[in-house]
């Protein structure tokens, strides 16, 4: 009797550990938020679909936490003012923008559409999440992309 006890508490233990998995962000690798926030990071997952739902990578440290927030929906949430920045090769109508939040934080965000699916990426407290605008024109490389479009590039080629 005890060993048939130590059996099924075996088999039970065995099917939670399986069944406790760490969450996952279909559209952004933990590594590669780490990457971006240079540091471990906590993430927070609601994830309805492969294009529906919401990732939030946070990084503490210092006196404000840093973090990359991912959303993906089928509708439009007008995340940027219409005169916002235009973004080329970066989904359909992609746009960034500054949004206002706390005096001490900064959050860029890129929001744009991959067919019929809208995304928004965000990068709060991240000094340089943005290329600053040359003073010389002649020194911009037109092609360097700042870590926030690499980081929406990686979004936006995941809903392809």
């Amino acid at each position: 009797m005890a060993r048939l006890v130590v059996v099924l508490l075996a088999i039970v233990s065995a099917a939670t550990a399986i069944g406790q998995t760490a969450a996952t962000c279909p559209w952004v690798a933990s590594g590669t938020a780490e990457h971006f926030l240079g540091g471990e990071v906590s993430l927070i997952a609601h994830i309805e679909s492969n294009t529906a739902g919401s990732c939030t990578f946070t990084r503490q440290g210092g006196k404000d936490a840093s973090s990359i927030e991912i959303r993906v929906g089928s509708t439009d949430t007008h995340a940027c003012p219409r005169d916002s920045a235009p973004l080329k090769a970066l989904g359909n109508e992609a746009v960034q923008c500054r949004v206002g939040g706390a005096p001490s934080q900064t959050a860029d965000r890129i929001s744009g559409r991959v067919r019929r699916v809208f995304f928004v990426v965000t990068m709060t407290n991240i000094p340089g999440a943005t290329k600053p605008e040359p003073s010389d024109p002649r020194l911009a490389d037109a092609y360097a992309a700042s870590p926030l479009e690499r980081l929406a590039e990686q979004v936006a080629g995941n809903l392809f």
